[in-house]
C-alpha cells in the first residue's frame, strides 16, 4: 500500500523537445550549430580536394600519354629517315 502511494504521488517531469521554444537559449549560435556547420564545411573541403586530385592525376596521364605517342611517332620519323638516307 505504502508502495502505491509512493508511485502515485511522485512528481512527474515534463519532457521538453527540441522543437519547444524556451527562456533558455542554451549558448551562443556557435555552440548551438558550430559542430554540424563545421563537420559540414571538412566534409566539402575533403571531397572537392578529393575530386581535385583525382582530377589532375587523369589530366596528367591524359597529358603523358599524348607526350608519348608523339616521342614514338618522333622516334619512327627518324628511323625512316636514317634507312633513308643508308640506302642513297
Amino acid at each position: 500500500m505504502f508502495f502505491k502511494q509512493v508511485l502515485t504521488s511522485t512528481t512527474r517531469t515534463v519532457r521538453s523537445y527540441s522543437t519547444t521554444t524556451s527562456n533558455k537559449s542554451g549558448g551562443s549560435f556557435y555552440y548551438q550549430y558550430g559542430t554540424p556547420l563545421v563537420k559540414c564545411a571538412v566534409i566539402a573541403s575533403a571531397t572537392t580536394m578529393a575530386y581535385q586530385l583525382l582530377w589532375q592525376h587523369l589530366e596528367y596521364q591524359e597529358y603523358r600519354d599524348e607526350a608519348d605517342a608523339y616521342v614514338t611517332k618522333l622516334e619512327d620519323r627518324l628511323k625512316a629517315l636514317e634507312e633513308q638516307q643508308t640506302q642513297c
